[in-house]
């Protein structure tokens, strides 16, 4: 148990270590959310016909109006009373929270319904090509298959943590009780530990399509195919494209992009999708 407290309170403090709290950062009500103010939060439905949920929220109003902060939510599993998990997270944001200082000073616990939220239930609409849901799922987590597995994964939503101010996600195991697949956990391998708002998933050819933005001619993308592996799904990196303004020898010689399909684990470069582009539309 000591052990455990260390944990959370090293994992508060080193989100914390870094907030800030500009001048007119943010509506009168929100002055004093900080890592020392704890949220309570409970879902009064059942999620997923399996779960009841609750979280212990540490909102930094630095991030105002997108309250944000670390937070530590426990899943219950219905009908095992030893059935649980828990999860520790960074950047939780439950959206449209009406703050009630007399409810967090008491300890009270806000009650809410985790379908109010407006919910993204295939990987397509999860990173869609709308703008709204790009830049944001409108939900403090969620359960989709995003490895094509058939079987549901956890996905936390990091609000606003990703590049260019998108959400980030951490994705998480779940085996077939419903409980955290630890032994197993893909959340810090490739591709899961990249997974934003500027992620494609084709459920078609089974592929995941990285983006990393580097600016104008600085970016790069890299399509991961599932294939059967030990223990369940495993990807692989099939193709890579890359925006650089450099040649192999690290001549400055303009914009060009650089097109490799990955066999075995080698970039083999592909002539015809080879060559200079315009910097600002990335098109030949």
């Amino acid at each position: 148990m000591k052990k455990l407290l260390l944990i959370i309170l090293l994992f508060l403090f080193a989100n914390n270590s870094f907030a800030w709290e500009p001048a007119n950062c943010c509506p009168e009500i929100y002055k004093g959310l900080n890592a020392d103010k704890l949220i309570k939060i409970h879902f009064t439905d059942l999620i997923e016909d399996k779960y009841t949920v609750d979280v212990q929220w540490f909102p930094d109003n630095g991030l105002a109006p997108f309250l944000t902060g670390p937070a530590i939510i426990t899943f219950n599993i219905k009908g095992d009373a030893l059935g649980w998990f828990t999860k520790l997270t960074g950047f939780f944001h439950i959206p449209n929270f009406e703050v009630d200082w007399e409810k967090i000073n008491s300890g009270e616990v806000f009650e809410m319904k985790y379908s109010d939220f407006k919910r993204y239930s295939t990987v397509k609409e999860l990173t869609s090509k709308n703008k709204e849901s790009i830049w944001s799922v409108g939900i403090p987590f969620l359960f989709e298959d995003v490895n094509f597995d058939r079987t549901k994964e956890l996905i936390i939503v990091k609000k606003r943590a990703g590049q260019r101010g998108t959400d980030d996600y951490e994705v998480y195991s779940i085996d077939e009780f419903g409980a955290l697949n630890s032994p197993y956990n893909i959340t810090n391998s490739m591709p899961y530990v990249k997974f934003d708002g500027f992620t494609k998933f084709n459920s078609e050819d089974k592929t995941i399509t990285l983006y990393s933005s580097g600016g104008a001619c600085g970016s790069c993308y890299e399509t991961y195919q599932a294939v059967v592996g030990y223990k369940g799904v495993k990807f692989i990196l099939i193709k890579k494209i890359v925006y650089d303004y450099q040649d192999k020898n690290g001549n400055y010689i303009g914009c060009h992009i650089y097109t490799y399909d990955v066999v075995n684990g080698r970039e083999v470069l592909i002539e015809s999708q080879t060559g200079p582009v315009d910097e600002i539309t990335n098109t030949s």
